[in-house]
Parts: structure tokens; sequence; C-alpha cells
């Protein structure tokens, strides 16, 4: 691994751990069935949420994350 990937890789790290505190502390979005990853800046979100509006908020509070440079969201609405 070279010094730059360690970089990334740190940076990836804080990113995570900034968007699952944000996601977790919202009192609009139950994140219980939502997988973070990370690379590159880039933050995929998959799994599922309770509403179409969750879904879309999910992905504005990641987007307000620094460092993040673009979100794959592909959130699920649960269907009960």
């Amino acid at each position: 691994m070279t010094a730059r990937n360690e970089s990334e890789l740190g940076a990836d790290e804080r990113i995570w751990e900034e968007v699952r505190d944000r996601l977790m502390g919202h009192p609009d979005i139950d994140v219980t069935d939502v997988e973070i990853e990370v690379e590159e800046a880039e933050v995929t979100l998959a799994g599922r949420v309770e509403s179409r509006e969750a879904k879309w908020l999910a992905e504005e509070v990641v987007r307000a994350v620094p460092g993040v440079q673009d979100v794959h969201n592909r959130l699920k609405v649960a269907r009960w």
C-alpha cells in the first residue's frame, strides 16, 4: 500500500464514521437496516428505510458531510 492509499483509507474511515454518526443521530431516519460503504470519498448507501422521504433525507445528510465527493443511494423503501 502506498502512502497515498493509506491516507485515502484514513480519509474514507473518517467519512464513514461521520456519515454513520449523522445518520444515527437524525431523528427522522431509522438506519437499522442501512449499510454504509466509502471508497475514495464516494459513499454508497444500501439497505432499507421506511419511506421515500427517509431515503432522500439520508442522501441529503450524507452529501453535507465534509469530504464526500459523491453519493450512491441504493436504499430501498420497505414495504410492510
